[in-house]
Order: structure tokens, then sequence, then C-alpha cells
């Protein structure tokens, strides 16, 4: 660390909480708890994925300053890919302190023969758009936060076409088939990889266990089965929609993952699951949803727009490619 003021250290377990309020401090429209963090985490048990944090602090206070991260994507594992993030307290910016920590970050990805490092940056922050380019960052693709307001948008609304239900399939939930049931939850998890296949991505998306999905799909804060919306025909999932719960905002939820199989594509069940989800959330009191949409996947985005979304917030993602 450049500034003698600092020193860098390797995280520890306590270390979840002053990383959760930092994370909320950056970006207050989306906050996460320490618990969150931890659930995330536990994904990395598995041998083969890298995850490294270096947490900046005072030397003489011991106070928090920042963490640098370097880790593997689990769903599109790559040994010689990784992921790079940097956060700076903003009392304790403008010192070196986020400089300081990316080199590092980028020295641990080097050490590893890293060939590809991917990284983001919220388009509205310049200097960290102007530190993104001068690091070597080639943007790639844009990412965006958008929001719905239930309290003026009506749960009604299907996006202008009329569904054309597929013969034999129905609607259901997540907790309505029995949301302990391993079988039940198989399918599920079956579903979500063959209807994410074609889901934009930095690189190939590469199959995580049932045991690593179920860390976050079946457990946690966020887990809701109740609001897991499911179309089935006979004992198949084909489309799927979820909303999971915010733990640091008790008056949202989150849209997660949409998918559809391909042979049930173009019969409107992505948006007649999502107006499902609307009028769920609205009935149980809900005030707002929130969902993240990726540039090269307009198909989802032309749903959530026609329900009523509206962007908030764009994020940047780029590449840096190693020399030999």
């Amino acid at each position: 660390m450049n500034d003698s003021r600092y020193r860098t250290r390797p995280f520890r377990d306590g270390d979840f909480e002053p990383i959760s309020r930092l994370i909320t401090r950056l970006q207050p429209d989306q906050p996460i708890t320490s618990e969150e963090l931890r659930q995330w985490f536990l994904i990395f048990r598995d041998p083969r994925f890298t995850r490294l944090d270096l947490i900046v602090e005072e030397r003489s206070s011991a106070a928090f300053a920042g963490y640098g991260t370097l880790y593997h994507v689990p769903d599109m594992y790559h040994p010689r890919r990784f992921w790079a993030e940097v956060a700076v307290d903003p009392d304790h910016q403008h010192r070196g302190i986020g400089r300081t920590l990316y080199n590092q970050v980028e020295e641990l990805a080097r050490a590893r023969s890293a060939e590809i490092l991917w990284s983001s940056v919220w388009t509205d922050e310049l200097r960290s758009v102007r530190f993104f380019g001068q690091a070597g960052f080639i943007e790639r693709r844009r990412r965006w936060g958008s929001r719905l307001d239930l309290g003026i948008t009506s749960p009604t609304t299907r996006g202008g076409e009329p569904i054309r239900l597929p013969p034999g399939v129905t609607f259901t939930t997540l907790a309505e088939e029995g949301a302990d049931r391993r079988d039940v939850q198989e399918r599920l998890y079956h579903l979500e990889l063959a209807t994410s296949r074609d889901e934009p991505r930095m690189e190939v998306m590469t199959d995580i266990s049932f045991e690593q999905y179920s860390e976050y799909a079946f457990h946690g804060p966020r887990y809701f089965p109740e609001a897991v919306f499911l179309a089935r025909a006979g004992d198949e999932y084909v489309a799927m929609t979820t909303l999971t719960h915010l733990p640091a905002e008790p008056g949202v939820l989150m849209v997660g993952f949409t998918g559809t199989l391909p042979d049930y594509r173009g019969r409107g069940l992505a948006t007649e699951l999502k107006r499902r989800a609307m009028e769920f959330a609205r009935a149980s009191g809900f005030r707002y949803l929130k969902t993240f949409n990726d540039s090269e996947n307009p198909a989802i985005w032309a749903i959530n727009r026609k329900l009523g979304f509206q962007i908030q917030r764009v994020r940047m993602t780029g590449e840096k490619k190693f020399g030999p």
C-alpha cells in the first residue's frame, strides 16, 4: 500500500458486515446484508473455484477502508478467466487505495496465469469509468437495473399480446409443487440449466452441480418458494420466473431468472408468468419489483418494458486480455 496509513490483509469471517455496509453505501439503490453475502460465498467451497479477497484498513484504528476481490464465475467457469472487483469507502477515497487494490488483484490474476479479467462499473461514476479504460478494460456489454412501481402499474397488463396457451400446460408455484421435495427441486434445476444456455454471458456457460444450485436457489435469506412461478406440461416444468426477497429492502422483491424451453417459446408463457408474479407481489403488499436486464437479451427487456419497468441505473461490463 503506497499510503503508509493503510495496510492490506486477507479476508476474515467478520468482514461480511463491513463489506455489506460499504456496498450499500456505494449503491444505496442495491443494498445488501451480510447474511446475503455469506450465502453467496458458500458456492466457492467447490475446490475448482478461486476466490481471493483483500481488505484494506487503517493501521492506527483498523477501520475498514475498502476491499478487492478476484474470483471464478461459477456458471461460466474457466480456470484462467476471472472476475475482479474493487471498492473503497468514500471517507478514504482519493488516496490511491483503489488503484493499489486493483494492482494487487491483477497481480493475483497474473500469478494464476490469467487469460482474461472481467469487471464492471456504473456508467454514472465517471471517475470509475475513466479508471476502467486506463486499466485496459474494453466494454463488452451493458446491464441495467430497472424498477416497477406496483402502486401505479396494473398487474393485469399482458404486454399487448394475448397468451396462446399450449395444450396441457398449467401454471403453478414451487410452494404448491412441494418446495422441500427433492424431485421437484431437481426438475427446477434441470429447467433452469436448459433454459439458461442461451442467456447472454461473457463466457460459455458451464453447469454447476445440483448441490451448488441448491445453496442459493433453495436456502438463504432471499428464498421465497411461494414466488417461484412455473408452467408445467404433465410432469415437466417448461417455463419459470422467480421473485426473491431483498432482506435490506422489506417492501421490494427482486425478479430473478426467467426462462422457457425452446419448444414452448413464442406462446406468451414468460409474459404470463411475469404478470402472475406482479399480481402476487401487489396482493402481498409489496411496493416495488426490481430486476436486471442484459443489453444482449432484448426479448426479456421487451417483456419487462411492456409490463412497466423503468430503467434506474446502468452498469458497463468489460474485459481485459493478458498476453501469453
